[in-house]
């Protein structure tokens, strides 16, 4: 089911497309050099197979391997021959193994562009965070007005973990394209954060927490 599709944003060598796809509304994302027309595919939910690209996919990059953010891969890879990227700890949740591995402080390239890799485990062990240029594609790591869902409080503090040494550090006119609904950006985010983590909360919280109930 492809609900929208279409450019997000145009950086100068760049553009980035956002294809919202499948019964969970999940966003994939196209990096696409302007200069090559080469580009990346972010994630691989349902349908995604059927899209228009606005360049040549090269590769698709996994944020993290649940099932709605995979369900379009084994069309995709069967109608295109692409390289599968995923983090080695989400590598047994694919449908399809990986032919490399996402990792922190190595790159990920579409055409001449360069993507930094953020490991940020809490909604799954493997999920990843990639930035290019002031663009973070968060996957379930962060939504707006919160993190990803977590199945226990010690998941649940590894994101928060994740968050404050790796997303939160960054500029806050960092925009934030996640793996479900509308951006944000990390200076609205960290600043939500902060007044939530100053309330307090319990100790044994997980789940679909926001930051501003």
């Amino acid at each position: 089911m492809r609900h929208k599709d279409g450019v997000l944003l145009s950086l100068g060598d760049a553009v980035v497309a956002r294809y919202t796809l499948g019964p969970y509304a999940v966003n994939a994302y196209e990096v696409v050099c302007r200069t090559t027309q080469k580009s990346l595919l972010i994630d691989a939910p349902e349908g995604i197979a059927a899209v228009g690209f606005q360049g040549n996919p090269e590769a698709v990059a996994l944020t993290h391997g649940h099932g709605d953010h995979t369900a379009g891969l084994a069309d995709l890879l069967q109608k295109r021959p692409l390289s599968l990227l995923a983090h080695a700890l989400d590598a047994p949740r694919l449908p399809v193994g990986p032919d490399d591995f996402l990792e922190e402080g190595r790159p990920v390239t579409a055409g001449a562009l360069t993507l930094s890799v953020f490991h940020t485990p809490g909604h799954t062990p493997g999920s990843v965070c990639m930035l290019f240029s002031h663009v973070l594609f968060a996957g379930d790591t962060l939504f707006p007005n919160g993190p990803g869902h977590t199945d226990s409080p010690a998941a649940f503090r590894q994101i928060l973990d994740s968050l404050e040494r790796k997303i939160f550090t960054l500029s806050d006119a960092v925009l934030v394209f996640p793996g479900h609904g509308p951006p944000t950006n990390v200076g609205y985010e960290r600043a939500a954060y902060q007044a939530f983590r100053a309330r307090g909360y319990p100790e044994n919280l997980c789940g679909d927490v926001v930051w501003n109930p």
